[in-house]
């Protein structure tokens, strides 16, 4: 769910909620909304708050469907981390991005 994905990674980076939303320009009360689940962003800011902490738009909407049916080709770090995105450090979500932006180009999570 986005609320509690949210609220997680802004957590693990250290944020208030106020430091938040002062980074997007957003008042407080509307991550407040944002991380109780009475509302969610728009598009372009999904991609904003994506882009942020290095996740996908999927991840923080909590649909992990795999963009390819054909798990075998892609690397097994990959397929590890996807599996377990949830659960990895920023780091490695790091690395999970870096890899899907060498598999499938540059702009894939626009």
């Amino acid at each position: 769910m986005f609320a509690d994905n949210l609220k997680q990674l802004r957590k693990e980076k250290g944020m208030t909620q106020t430091q938040f939303a002062s980074e997007f320009n957003i008042a407080t009360g509307t991550i407040a909304m944002w991380e109780t689940g009475k509302r969610i962003p728009d598009t372009e800011t999904l991609k904003k708050i994506a882009r942020f902490f290095n996740v996908s738009i999927d991840f923080l909407l909590d649909n992990e469907k795999s963009s390819s049916n054909n798990v075998e080709e892609l690397p097994e770090e990959l397929v590890i981390l996807n599996r377990n995105a949830k659960n990895t450090t920023p780091e490695n979500r790091k690395k999970l991005l870096e890899m899907a932006k060498i598999m499938f180009g540059e702009d894939w999570n626009d």
